[in-house]
């Protein structure tokens, strides 16, 4: 068996996570206590909370043998750390308890995982990954004794034993199904479909979709769910070509919308796109809440480049995105910030001016705001703003109306992120086809002390990235090449334990130039 326990991975975070450093840690974005956390693992809603787990290694802020971190919440926004739900402790996950999904069952809340072996890293070749149970309460689960529970003596013909991951489970019409992500013997993704009757037993059903080396390689992370008449597919594919402003990144996030043949398994889908546009945005999961709304959070962090708050020996890396809700709008799927983050609001400042040339806004300068921004071109065709401005650091957010492109730019944001060789040379730079709605951008935009999320147009694109500025870079500018008329809303936002004002004390006032 593995050398990692739970009991273990707790008591180390109990004694070491006075040693984190809060330089950069997020004040309304959930992060683990101590060490490393990438994608989110069962992220659901069980017994009237909220659960995320997540692939997590406690003991460096680097990967390493993959526990589940666990932490519940009531809105989404303020996080409550639960201790550590699996470690890689058993003979067929000893080299990491990888991602999977949560499903409630008879008031049980019963997750699904990959378990990874690998008995011989010099042979990737002998990895074997297979999926697994663990059956909890919301605070203690324990494995089954009949793991795996879909082995590789369930893989179609063609399909690498050392690439079989990140299960979704979910239930239709008296079963549960399971998409899994696969790679096929000529190194192309595949997602593979399989249905049980009890979650114990499965079958395969059949190959849903497959790359052929067009769009990318290993497909990870895949997330099925119905919208309407429609099935979603999100996932998550290694090393897809650059196609101009799309896919920039090592690694992507795309969606499709389609429809899947429970019976074969085939899913045939009329529409893909890349989900998120910036830099950092990975893994995504999404769960169906009690109030009906299908909401998603992804790894606000992206593979093969170096993270400063782990390289600064701060003792954490890796972060989680805003919970957002998604609505598909014809083809167009779209995401927007839970409203509970609106709960966390103070300070409110708001003006409306016309502008034309740059404006230093000294009244909405700060390190962790929400901005609203709508802007109105008047003869302007290059226009914008720039945040967490220092004396040599800013991050650049500028529209080009004649392009119809929307672009963000983190050359000069602080501690440098290097990008990996094969992001196209673009360093710094991310951009996104946009048009504007009754000729006006509008952009909402999260500041929180390593990271800025930008939703443009209600959602219908979105630009999540990390930066490292300096503490004192809290400026904030307006520029245009012509005249622009411009409506900006802002607040400051803040956990409420982290808060000492009382709502009598929430300052509220205009300001015109």
């Amino acid at each position: 068996m593995g050398n990692f326990t739970v009991q273990q991975a707790n008591d180390y975070i109990k004694k070491n996570e006075h040693l984190v450093l809060q330089d950069y840690r997020p004040g309304f974005h959930y992060a683990a206590d101590i060490g490393w956390l990438n994608d989110p693992n069962g992220f659901s809603f069980f017994a009237g909370d909220y659960h995320l787990f997540y692939q997590y290694h406690p003991y460096q802020a680097a990967p390493g043998p993959m526990h589940w971190g666990h932490a519940k919440s009531k809105d989404l926004i303020q996080w409550e750390s639960l201790p550590v739900a699996m470690a890689p402790d058993a003979p067929y996950d000893r080299d990491g308890c990888f991602s999977g999904t949560a499903i409630e069952v008879d008031g049980q809340h019963v997750l699904m995982y990959t378990g990874h072996h690998n008995p011989d890293p010099e042979d990737p070749g002998k990895i074997r990954q297979t999926q697994c149970l663990a059956i909890g309460d919301g605070i203690t689960y324990t494995k089954l004794d009949e793991n795996p529970v879909i082995g590789s003596d369930a893989l179609p013909a063609g399909a690498l034993l050392q690439d079989f991951r990140d299960p979704k489970v979910w239930r239709k019409n008296g079963s549960y199904y399971s998409v899994i992500g696969s790679r096929y013997e000529d190194d192309s993704g595949q997602i593979l479909l399989y249905r049980s009757s009890d979650l114990r037993s499965w079958q395969y059903v059949g190959v849903m979709s497959r790359s052929g080396n067009k769009f990318g390689k290993m497909w990870e992370c895949p997330d099925l769910f119905e919208m309407g008449d429609r099935d979603v597919l999100i996932l998550s594919p290694q090393f897809l070509e650059r196609d101009g402003e799309r896919f920039c990144n090592v690694h992507s996030v795309t969606y499709m919308i389609g429809k899947l043949d429970y019976e074969t398994g085939a899913y045939e889908y009329e529409y893909a796109d890349e989900l998120d546009y910036g830099f950092d945005y990975y893994a995504p999961q999404t769960l169906i809440d009690d109030k009906g709304r299908r909401i998603i959070m992804g790894w606000m962090q992206m593979w093969d480049r170096n993270i400063p708050a782990a390289q600064l020996g701060h003792q954490w890396a890796g972060m989680m995105t805003l919970p957002r809700v998604l609505s598909l709008r014809g083809n167009l799927l779209y995401q927007e910030p839970v409203k509970e983050i609106e709960n966390y609001r103070s300070h409110h400042v708001t003006f409306k001016s016309k502008l034309n040339g740059k404006r230093l806004l000294p009244e909405m300068e700060g390190s962790q705001l929400e901005l609203k921004v709508a802007f109105k071109p008047l003869g302007a065709s290059k226009f914008g703003l720039k945040v967490r401005m220092g004396k040599e650091e800013e991050t650049v957010l500028l529209y080009d109306a004649d392009n119809g492109t929307f672009s963000f730019d983190r050359s000069r944001s602080g501690h440098v992120i290097q990008e990996a060789p094969t992001e196209g040379g673009i360093n710094g730079v991310r951009t996104v086809s946009v048009g504007l709605e009754d000729g006006i951008l509008n952009l909402s935009i999260f500041l929180d002390l390593s990271s800025v999320e930008i939703f443009i147009n209600d959602g219908v694109k979105t630009m999540t990235s990390t930066i490292y500025p300096s503490a004192d870079s809290n400026g904030i500018e307006l520029f245009s090449d012509g005249e622009v008329e411009v409506t900006m809303d802002r607040w400051n936002l803040c956990h409420k334990e982290n808060s000492k004002r009382m709502e009598e004390n929430i300052i509220s006032h205009s300001v015109s130039f």
